[in-house]
């Protein structure tokens, strides 16, 4: 695992821990390709809301120091392994 995932993960266990779905997990027990909210009825995620996802975002951006680009559709960043990607494309372009 890289240190971007880790550090990912370790983000989105704190909104986790802290959102309405609230489970006491670590970022350990989140899997990479885990939605982490759904996008229909009956689809397995973390239980994440389109609010947890804006501040996963804003974290995100924070920690990286960089900024999203607004045309990023949710279905784009669903997943741990998603957001690593957009990050690793990001970092090269904005850096």
């Amino acid at each position: 695992m890289t240190d971007i995932a880790q550090q990912v993960k370790e983000i989105v266990a704190e909104i986790w821990r802290e959102s309405p779905a609230g489970n006491d997990g670590t970022w350990q027990d989140i899997a990479d390709d885990v939605p982490l909210y759904s996008l229909e009825e009956d689809e397995e995620s973390l239980g994440l809301d389109s609010l947890d996802a804006l501040e996963i975002a804003m974290v995100v951006e924070e920690r990286f120091d960089l900024v999203l680009p607004t045309e990023i559709e949710p279905a784009d960043i669903r997943t741990v392994r998603q957001i690593v990607d957009m990050l690793d494309r990001l970092i090269r372009e904005q850096r």
